[in-house]
This record gives C-alpha cells, structure tokens and sequence, in this order.
C-alpha cells in the first residue's frame, strides 16, 4: 500500500447556538446517559477466535456458526493483524478533510492529538481513553474519495443522541443522506439492522459529518476500504506461470483482476510445478523433470536450483508447494495416481521429509493460510483440510468444478483469502476464490480469456503475524513445542516493570502437568507467569526455576483439560532478550514425587500416551522398564502384614502392560525395586498382575509402564488382603500352659483375623473374627484373659473343652460373673484341675497385646542343674553354658513348629537368632540324657 500523508491542520473551535443554561442542561442529560450505557455487554472476540481455531478453520467464517456481529467481529480482528499502518486514515478533529483512498485502508474517528483513531474502549464511556474520539465539542467532516468507492464499518460505537454521525454519498454534506446515527443507531448492531456495515458510493465519494461533545465519549469506529480506484492502498500481485498450453510466460496479474498475465520471461523450461513465497518474499518452484526445488528471480524469471528433491517417494510427481508463516517452514506434496504424500522441505538444500499420506488418490495442489491451517484440493474435485502433523486429508466439500490435470492455488497473504488457477482442460482456467468451510470455488473471472493452464500460483507478500506483545495476540504453542522469542522490543503489557511477550498453550487432557521453561535458554533473567486469561489470574508463577542456570525459570501447573492458558514471559528488574521457550506436557503423575493415591479395592482409569521416560527413577524391576508410565503411590499405615495384588487385567485396559512397584524416597532417585510383572497368566492381551506382601508401614511406589514403547489406556486395581494372626484358626491355638504364664501375645493383627466355622455350645460366635488360646489347668486355681489396646468390637470368653486339640463345636460355655458371652475386653474364671479352657478373643477394630495370666495353670519348667542362657529377652545373640556336656537345642515357636535347631556336644554355644520374629518361643535343651524346657522371648 502506499503511504498516505494525513493532512494537519489547526484546531478549530466549535460554535454552539445555545445558551450556558441549555448546555448545562445537555451535559447532565450525557452524563446521565452514560451512566445507564455502562453495562452493555460486548462481543467477546478472544472467545471466537478461540472457537474459530479449535474448529481449524480459516478466515473465510460460516455463517450457519457465527452471527453477523460475530463475522464482523472476526473479520476486524484479521484486518487489524494484516493492515499497513502507513494506510490508516485518522483525521483531525474539528477539520475539513479529504483523502483520496484505495482498497486497504483503513478509516478511523476523528484525534485531537491524545485521543481518538485506532482502538478504544467500546464497553465503557470515558474521557481519557488514547483510543477514544475526543471530547472537541466540535464538527468533524472528512471525505473519502476514489473509484468505485465502497467501504464497510469493522467497529462503530458513538455515544446516544449526543454525538451523531451522518454519512453522505458525495463530496459535501448537500449530497445526499444515507446514514443518520439518530435515526438508525448508534452501534455497530444498530447499523447492521438498519442499513447494514457497507455502504457503496454512487459519486465515487463518501463525506463522513462527525459531532462529538465536551463531555462524554467512546471508542467511535473504523471503516475499511473494500474498493477504491486511487490514493494510499494497493492490491496484491499474483505471480503465475502458464505451464505450456498456451504459452511458457512467467509472469504477473492483479488479484482484483483483469486477470491477463504479463509476461516478464518466456522461459525454455516449462517443467515448473507449484510454487510459493517464503518469509523473506523469496519465490520457490518445483521443477518436475529434474525433481530439484528452485527458486526464481520475480524480476527476471530467471530459476536458481537449490537441490536435488531427496526422499520422494518412488513413482511419485511433485504437484504442490505452500509455505507456513505460522511456523516458518516449507510443505510439499506429491501423487502417484493412487496415493498422495505431504512432506516438510527443507529449502536450503531440497531434502524432504515425509510427514504422511493424505488418504487421496490425486492431490493437486497444496496452499496454507496465516494461522497454518492447510488445503488441498483433488482431482475427485473436492477441497480436503490437510493435518500437517500426520498429512491425513479430510474432505471440507465440493469446489463444484471439474478440475483436471497440473494447477496451483495460494493464501492471498493480506486477507487470508484461497484463490486458485482452477484448470479445466482445453485451456480453460477460472480465477477463482474458495470457501474453506465449505469447498466452494466461486469464479472471479478467466485467465487469458482462457487459455492458460497454471501450474504455479504464489501471491506476492509476506505474512506479518500479529506481534505476541499482546495478550490478546499471543502465539499458540503446543506441548512438545519450542518457540524463541525476544522481549527487547517489546513493551510491559503486564504491568510489571519489564517488557514481555505472550503465548497461549490449550490444555487437553483433565488434570495433566503442563509445564512451562527457560530453563537454561534464555539469555537474560527471565520470569514465567500463567494466567488462566488475558487479565484473568495468575495461575503460577516463577522467577529463578530450581537447576537452571543465568537466573532462568520453569514452572508447572494442572490444567483442566479445556481451558487456554496465557503465558508471560518477563524480565527480572526491566531484563529483556531471547529466548527459546518449551513447553511439556504429560499427567500430574508422570513422575513418582506426584505419584496419585490408591486405594484398597478401588479402581483407577489411567492413561500413558503423554508421559515421559521414567528409567531415571525406575530400574528394571522383574521387568525391564522400557516405556513411558505413570505413578501411583500407596502409603501403608495399617500396621498388618497384607498380601497386595495389583492388576491391569481389564477390558478397560488396551496395551500390553508392565507394573512395577518400588520403595524409597522419590526425591532421590533410583528407588528400590519390590517385584514386577510383565505377562501374568491370569491375563488376556499381555496384560498384567504382581503381588507383593506390605509390612503395615512402608510407602509404595507403583509404576504402571509397557511393553517395548507401548502406551495405552489401563483400569488398574489394587486388592489388599491381611495376614490372619497365625492362631486365628481353632487348630493353630497357642498353648499357654506349654509356655508359662504370664503369657502376653504381642502386637497381634486382629483386623486380619477371618470368621469361624462354628459355635461353641451356649454362646453363638457365628460371625466373630478372633484368635484362640487354650491350656489345661495344673490345679484349681484362677485365669484372666485381657486385650491391651481395645478397638473397635472387642470380646473375649473362656470356654471347656474335652481336650486341646477341640473344634468350635467340641467346645462348652459355662457362666462365671467374670465369663459372660458378651462383648467386653477381658475375662476372668475359677479354674478346674484337669480341665482344658479355650480362650476367644476378638478386638477387630486394631492391634493389640492380649494377656493370659492366672494360678496354677501349668507346671514350671523343667530346669537342669548347671546350665545356664542369657541374654533373655534376647535382640540377636543367646548365649548357652552347661556344667556337663550340651548334646542339642531345638527352639519352637507358640504353635509347636520348630524354627531352630543345632546339635551342639559342648559346654558353651550361641545361637543366632536374628532371624526370629518378635515374640515369645520354646527352647528345649538335652544336658546328659536331661531335656529341660524354657521360655524365651525375641525382641
């Protein structure tokens, strides 16, 4: 566009025929209207542009998905990031002004110096606002000229019946009315009801007649040039090349037409294929003999090879070039007849890389807007969106065009409009514009009076993206993303003393860790801050991350899988320069310091596929730890000895799995491997099982990963099934009078313990959970039975039975004042000389110590004159003396099973037991033909 020079002129005054009195009176009428104005709402453009994306649409917006206001809407937004600012036409106000304009431009409200022309706040009135017309209490009349004139409002917001706008079809206001603001409205909404936003010039001028008052003001309007024949703007050109139909001309048209090439070169190689402009206005073309990328001279015509087109895909010709301004990187397609192929190109030396097949069969030319959204279209005559991740083409619709044989089609660079030569056959070639939500082609008119096949189409200019100064404007990044950046040109949009720049990053997936780095790529003291708005508040914050270096920063957040988040980056203290910017994204869980919780018998739905190497923590465990997993954590404070089965074996689970689990501090990697399990035979589909057994009181980390690099979704759940005390069986009950009273069972797990099998005569257990003791009575005398620590249910009763080796239902209830069959946490009985008692006890709410004492429940133990051990309570080592010769000692445990045994033939010996529980055991010695029998107890 060329530049226009804004005419200056002196503030004049404006005269008003009214009195102090009135005019008193008309400001506290505006000022009581503002007052009622305050709270319209405003179309929130963010949120549709937002919407815009997430559907990866381009600029061309379906009127079915957004109302008027809301395209209007758009549409400025995408003329505000592509404008000149050299083309803004902002007159002065109280002036007389005229501009001669062309297509462009761009027309704002009138400015006294600090206020008015482009922005302004449209949701308040205001005074001071640098966007907002001025209060002038003046006439402003400016008059826009050029052929063909037609122009249309992007924005427009004057305050009531106290500022008005009148638009007139010609050079003065005695031409004729075609808008008046106290009549049709003053809003852009009102406008759009009433006469509509585009008002078209029968004289090739329009004269704008603006009254703004002393008092109160908004953000008042701007108009873009859609047609004009003169003046400041200018068109785009389109550099085409008719690939040998009905010439070899390299050459040019105007966008807007005629659409008749001039020729700058009749070239001897008629082999070009598709083309497109970099960044840096340079042309690329492929050539399709010698499948070489080349560049051309605009000027001359004259080709440049870079290099050979390496890694095409054999059989294949090359049909399409576009390059992203989005990520500044060149695309490539190519067909066979049967398959098409996208590929990235690297244009410093031709090498392609294949990205993926688009699902077509012909694809014929490939073109990419600003925001990096690709197209292409099919022989099939259909249009296809193209994911340049994967090359995967879905179809969009019909051009309504029978297309054949070798085309182009190019992003015009200024409006993001798709334009394509459409070749038909027969030299037969339509300009043509296409609807990227739709696929529909709408002819422009012929090129060559048909009789041209064009095989290149680029568009002369270079996407500008919109500067990420702003929050508004802020440049989307992906996970798994770099972007640099450099904040030294850039202003403090934030308000926190230093210059910053703006990304926004969109999460995904509930509850995943996103995290956001410098970290070490910076070259000055950055500061990160995550907003979950422009304006909105502050999700996280980092000056100095932990590990990086030069003072620069990394922080992570949970995102709620929906919402964008916007992204400064700062200075400490004014700081400002580059930057390289990365983005990482996997679960909250990724690693095991915030490994998620698991509960007993409740399943966990989980996924892998975003989560990142775990081998610096995890060393192979049962398994080798070979694919990315997640982290749960299980904190085992019960106090029982549990077997724990953790399973993937699930419908609900779809990947070969591994588990492993682990113990340690996450902080300090590696842990320490517990068991793993890759394939259990419980399992269909090389999913998995492990078992392990928990103490009571470890932490446990536990890694849910794969086979090879597999990832997928899982159902884990985890079943925890306690340890029964070893007398928690009738059969297994400890015999008291073998061991010596008083006798106290420590720390028994009494939540483990299971049902019984029957009931006792005259007292129904069915249902209890207890464990058992018995003993014979040596003589009349006393017993007691008690639980240390009561929890929960607790119940303890004597009971006689025939002998000590009875079931439940041998045995007998007898009441005694301190034996009831009821619930209480100890008994007492007199005894019978002779008889044999069973003891039951349950207190299943937690561990505890249970107690057996009374009189003359057993006889003492047998004692060896000379012989002596010691220490006793014993931690490791018991120590073993004898006057005579020691031939054996055997230790057992309260259930009678040996645990220990040594043939000694000495006077002296020790045993070792560090292998022993805690708890009390049954040493028998033999001394000279004498066994002798004793109680020890482990520590």
């Amino acid at each position: 566009m060329k530049k226009i020079t804004l005419l200056c002129s002196l503030f004049l005054g404006c005269i008003f025929l009214v009195n102090a009195q009135n005019e008193n009176s008309a400001i506290q009428q505006e000022l009581n209207a503002a007052a009622l104005t305050e709270a319209q709402e405003q179309i929130d453009v963010q949120q549709l542009i937002d919407n815009l994306t997430n559907r990866a649409q381009s600029p061309v917006i379906d009127q079915d998905l957004f109302s008027p206001a809301e395209r209007l809407a758009i549409r400025k937004y995408y003329s505000d990031m592509n404008r000149s600012a050299l083309a803004n036409i902002i007159p002065n106000a109280g002036a007389t002004e005229t501009f001669a304009v062309n297509t462009g431009d761009f027309f704002y409200d009138p400015t006294d110096g600090l206020t008015g022309g482009p922005g302004g706040d449209c949701s308040t009135t205001s005074s001071g606002d640098p966007g907002d017309y001025p209060n002038c209490g003046c006439v402003t009349v400016t008059t826009l000229t050029g052929t063909g004139l037609e122009v249309e409002f992007l924005s427009f917001e004057i305050f009531g019946n106290f500022d008005w706008l009148n638009i007139y079809d010609g050079t003065d206001t005695s031409a004729p009315l075609i808008y008046d603001s106290t009549v049709s409205g003053d809003n852009l909404t009102d406008m759009m009801n009433s006469t509509g936003t585009i008002f078209t010039s029968t004289s090739d001028a329009l004269t704008f007649e603006f009254n703004a008052t002393a008092v109160v003001n908004t953000c008042g309007w701007e108009v873009e040039v859609l047609n004009a024949g003169g003046g400041g703007g200018g068109s785009d050109t389109v550099y085409a090349y008719d690939g040998g139909f009905c010439s070899d001309d390299f050459g040019t048209f105007d966008i807007n037409g005629p659409y008749t090439l001039a020729p700058i070169l009749t070239t001897t190689n008629p082999t070009w294929f598709a083309g497109d402009f970099d960044d840096s206005g340079t042309l690329y073309v492929l050539d399709q003999t010698s499948l070489s990328l080349l560049t051309v001279d605009t000027a001359t015509g004259a080709d440049t090879t870079v290099g050979p087109l390496t890694n095409l895909n054999a059989g294949h010709t090359v049909t399409g070039l576009a390059w992203n301004a989005d990520n500044s990187t060149m695309y490539a397609l190519s067909t066979d007849g049967t398959d098409s192929t996208v590929y990235s190109v690297d244009i410093s030396t031709g090498t392609l890389t294949v990205i993926g097949n688009t699902g077509t069969t012909l694809g014929i030319w490939l073109a990419i807007d600003s925001m990096g959204n690709a197209f292409a279209a099919d022989l099939d005559d259909n249009l296809y969106s193209i994911d340049l991740g994967t090359g995967a083409g879905t179809v969009v619709g019909p051009l309504g065009f029978d297309i054949n044989f070798a085309q182009d089609a190019d992003f015009d660079p200024d409006t993001d409009v798709l334009y394509a030569g459409l070749y038909l056959g027969g030299g037969a070639n339509e300009w043509a514009s296409i609807d990227t939500t739709t696929g529909a082609a709408t002819s422009l008119g012929q090129v060559n009076a048909n009789c041209a096949e064009l095989s290149v189409v680029a568009i002369e200019g270079v996407v500008a993206p919109p500067t990420n100064d702003l929050c508004a404007n802020a440049t989307p990044i992906n996970c798994g993303q770099t972007l640099s950046g450099d904040t030294s040109n850039d202003t403090d949009t934030n308000g926190d003393g230093s210059p910053d720049e703006w990304f926004a990053v969109t999460s995904s997936v509930s509850g995943e860790l996103i995290t956001v780095s410098t970290c070490n790529q910076a070259g000055y003291d950055t500061i990160l801050t995550v907003y979950d708005a422009c304006g909105g508040t502050v999700v996280a914050t980092n000056d100095d991350g932990p590990g990086c270096t030069g003072f620069t920063s990394e922080l992570s957040f949970v995102a709620d899988g929906s919402s964008t988040y916007y992204i400064a980056v700062d200075g400490f203290g004014g700081a400002s320069g580059t930057f390289d910017l990365s983005i990482t994204c996997g679960p909250v869980n990724d690693d095991p310091c915030g490994a998620l919780p698991i509960e007993c018998g409740v399943p966990i739905l989980g996924n892998t596929d975003t989560a990142n190497d775990d081998t610096a923590f995890a060393p192979d465990c049962g398994t080798p730890t070979s694919a990315a997993g997640i982290w749960y954590v299980y904190e085992d404070t019960t106090g029982l000895v549990t077997d724990i089965l953790l399973s993937t074996c699930s419908t609900n689970t779809n990947y070969d799995t591994k588990i492993s689990v682990y113990t340690g501090d996450c902080g300090t990697p590696p842990l320490t491997c517990v068991a793993g399990n890759d394939d259990s035979p419980n399992c269909t589909n090389f999913q998995s099982e492990v078992e392990f057994q928990s103490d009571g009181n470890t932490t446990y980390y536990i890694l849910v990963h794969g086979f090879g690099g597999a990832t997928g979704d899982f159902e884990l759940t985890m079943t925890c099934t306690p340890v029964p005390p070893p007398n928690d069986m009738i059969v297994n009950s400890i015999d008291v009078d073998e061991i010596g009273v008083p006798y106290t069972d420590p720390a028994v797990a009494m939540p483990a313990a299971t049902l019984e099998n029957g009931n006792p005569t005259g007292c129904n257990i069915d249902g209890a959970k207890g464990v058992w003791y018995n003993f014979t009575a040596a003589a009349s005398g006393t017993a007691t039975a008690e639980i240390v620590s009561p929890a929960g249910a607790s119940f303890v009763v004597f009971f006689k039975a025939p002998d000590e080796n009875a079931i439940e239902t041998d045995l007998e209830y007898f009441f005694q004042i301190g034996n009831q069959c009821a619930p209480a946490t100890s008994a007492n009985i007199f005894t019978e000389g002779g008889q044999t008692y069973y003891v039951f006890v349950v207190n299943d709410g937690g561990v505890t110590d249970i107690v057996i004492d009374g009189t003359l429940l057993s006889a003492e133990d047998n004692i060896i004159e000379g012989f002596n051990y010691y220490p006793n309570p014993t931690d490791e080592t018991l120590n073993l003396t004898s006057v005579e010769s020691i031939e054996d000692v055997a230790i057992y445990n309260l259930l009678g099973q040996q645990v220990m045994g040594l043939d000694v033939n000495a006077t002296s010996t020790q045993l070792d037991t560090s292998s022993l529980a805690t708890g009390a055991y049954i040493m028998k010695v033999t001394v000279n033909g004498q066994v002798g029998t004793y109680k020890v107890i482990k520590r």
